[in-house]
């Protein structure tokens, strides 16, 4: 069977159960007559079976992530819910999120390009053109590494790791908010970001001060970038889908990579709040610039280990499975050492 034959032939069960999802979202379900909520049910179950397929026969095909979409909409509405326990929030972090991570490295890689991009412009504009270095960066912050005031007021880093946070927090949500406007607002925040890091650069090594600048950045800067380029790569996500939903909707297009990007969004969003508190605590310390190099070398290690190698197995389920397999063996253990087991003669009244 075809993509296309397999849409054709269900496209209008899926239809009345996207429709029965909007009515039951504006209501109470539980109101509904007990043939209509029967009805759901027999939907929901048609569209799970339907989505087990479609993993199977197509699995990088966007019908699968809206059927996926469809099914994680409709269950809520007729099944409670579990409540949130720690294994849920330990499986999203060791393998739902680096799994997500993984599973965008297409649209990850777009983004790292991007911000490359800008970089490279701006350090090949003050190159090129040295004089523009004074309208491109402050003229005080070269005086202030002159003078080492380049360093923060350390007891007022907790206000300046809550600021940080809230700045970096919106930076990410502009480039993932900006996929739905087909990704364009997205590319502009990575660019411009690139850039402006890239005449401050640029501007610094021709004044003599990489070490004292990259020992600024480098602490927080590992794991902000990163998150930066995460952000834009969920942009750039939504933004192909809005330009090539395939064989779905626009709409349906974007609910699918929505609800893909969110994964990585949350993930972000945690690793904002590290970033802006290392920028806060770490990069304008006192420090000698070689720790401060060193953390952000093993900052990135850590994230990258926990990003490229994390959730490759599911612990969760190989537990489950390894404590049913115990279970099995202790079973047939006991059934082995069983008196009428060791001795069979004995219990054989004919002997």
């Amino acid at each position: 069977m075809t993509v296309d034959a397999f849409i054709a032939e269900r496209r209008a069960r899926w239809a009345e159960l996207e429709n029965a999802v909007k009515h039951a979202r504006r209501g109470r379900l539980r109101a509904l007559p007990a043939s209509e909520l029967e009805r759901f049910g027999l939907l929901l179950r048609h569209a799970s079976s339907d989505l087990a397929i479609a993993r199977r026969e197509f699995p990088d095909a966007a019908i699968t992530e809206y059927l996926n979409t469809l099914c994680a909409r409709a269950h809520p509405l007729l099944y409670r819910g579990a409540p949130l326990r720690l294994s849920t929030v330990t499986h999203f972090y060791a393998t739902g999120l680096p799994r997500a991570f993984r599973a965008a490295w297409p649209y990850i890689v777009a983004s790292l390009g991007l911000l490359a991009l800008g970089f490279l412009a701006g350090w090949i504009a003050i190159d090129v053109r040295p004089d523009l270095r004074a309208s491109l960066v402050p003229p005080s912050l070269f005086d202030e590494m002159a003078r080492g005031h380049i360093q923060a007021n350390v007891p007022d880093a907790p206000f300046a790791a809550s600021f940080i946070i809230q700045n970096n927090i919106r930076v990410a949500l502009i480039c993932f908010a900006g996929g739905v406007l087909i990704g364009i607002p997205t590319a502009f925040v990575l660019l411009s970001n690139g850039w402006m890091l890239g005449t401050v650069a640029a501007a610094v090594h021709l004044g003599g001060y990489d070490l004292q600048f990259w020992s600024l950045i480098v602490p927080h800067g590992v794991i902000e970038l990163s998150v930066i380029v995460i952000a834009g790569g969920t942009g750039l996500m939504l933004g192909d889908a809005a330009l090539r939903p395939r064989q779905l909707r626009r709409g349906d297009a974007l609910a699918a990579a929505a609800r893909r990007a969110v994964t990585l969004a949350v993930g972000a969003a945690t690793l904002l709040i590290i970033a802006g508190t290392l920028e806060a605590f770490a990069s304008p310390s006192g420090l000698p610039d070689a720790v401060k190099l060193t953390i952000g070398a093993v900052a990135g290690a850590l994230l990258y280990s926990w990003l490229l190698l994390a959730g490759r197995v599911d612990w969760m389920s190989w537990r489950s499975s390894a404590s049913r397999r115990a279970g099995t063996a202790t079973a047939s253990s006991r059934r082995s050492a069983s008196p009428s087991a060791l001795a069979p003669n004995a219990a054989d009244p004919s002997r």
